[in-house]
């Protein structure tokens, strides 16, 4: 019981340790996958703000995204973004 306390506890520290750097990533791609619907036309360039909904993958992320404008509804979009580079987009339901 010990031992499984221990390692929980070190796999706790050892993924708060892990945090700020995925949270750095994710938000590079959020900004990429923004630029991408700028590109699109689907938003008009500061008109806007991106947050951030999920995200999953390594070498290619798939980022799931919500574009809000300053008036209206939101537009919920996700993108493949591989290497700095969108590789898909679209707007999601």
């Amino acid at each position: 019981m010990r031992i499984n306390t221990l390692a929980a506890a070190a796999l706790s520290a050892a993924s708060i340790a892990f945090t700020p750097v995925q949270a750095a990533d994710w938000g590079k791609s959020v900004e990429i996958c923004a630029a991408a619907a700028e590109a699109e036309g689907v938003v008009t360039a500061g008109a806007y703000r991106a947050k951030f909904v999920a995200g999953s993958g390594a070498s290619v992320k798939t980022i799931a995204i919500q574009l809000i404008p300053d008036s209206g509804e939101a537009i919920n979009a996700q993108c493949k973004v591989r290497r700095g580079e969108v590789k898909e987009f679209a707007v999601t339901a």
